[in-house]
């Protein structure tokens, strides 16, 4: 017989308890983009310096706790320093104290910022289309600015390999 909670008939071991079936890990996927106020392009910020950053603002805004929640269900799928673009994966349970740690972070390495979470989603596919769309805007204003190092065919090369980086992403 089902019980009300599980649609699956719960699982017999080799002794013979029953055991309650497997669960999922659910994820959320956030995309982010990292707004600096000088307005200029520095690349050194790596992707270890980030997740860095990330759990320190954790831990200063919800404590040792939050830091430890925080490490457990983390990973940065993406980062392109260039665009200042994060695709971040957390466990679903946080993923609204890590999105209000993103946007209260104003400085990083002493460069103020500001982050703002573009898309919240479910499936990796979901944030991948998120990410090429926001890279390729991101990559059109600094050109437009003249910022984009390498000058304009360099921005085109750089776009086209921002979004083939994004497309091989794995969960």
């Amino acid at each position: 017989r089902l019980s009300p909670r599980h649609s699956s008939p719960p699982r017999v071991t080799a002794s013979g308890d029953s055991c309650p079936p497997m669960v999922r890990f659910k994820n959320r996927y956030l995309t982010a983009e990292f707004n600096w106020h000088d307005g200029r392009v520095d690349d050194s910020l790596t992707e270890t310096g980030l997740v860095g950053v990330l759990r320190k603002e954790m831990s200063v805004n919800f404590g040792d706790v939050g830091g430890g929640f925080f490490l457990g269900s983390m990973s940065l799928k993406y980062w392109n320093p260039v665009t200042g673009l994060a695709v971040v994966r957390v466990g679903r349970d946080i993923y609204r104290q890590v999105w209000a740690s993103l946007t209260l972070l104003r400085e990083i390495n002493g460069r103020a910022v500001a982050v703002q979470v573009t898309h919240c989603g479910s499936t990796l596919g979901s944030s991948q289309n998120a990410a090429i769309s926001r890279s390729e805007i991101r990559f059109d204003k600094l050109l437009k600015r003249g910022v984009m190092p390498g000058g304009e065919r360099a921005g085109a090369k750089n776009t086209q390999d921002a979004s083939r980086v994004i497309q091989a992403l794995q969960p």
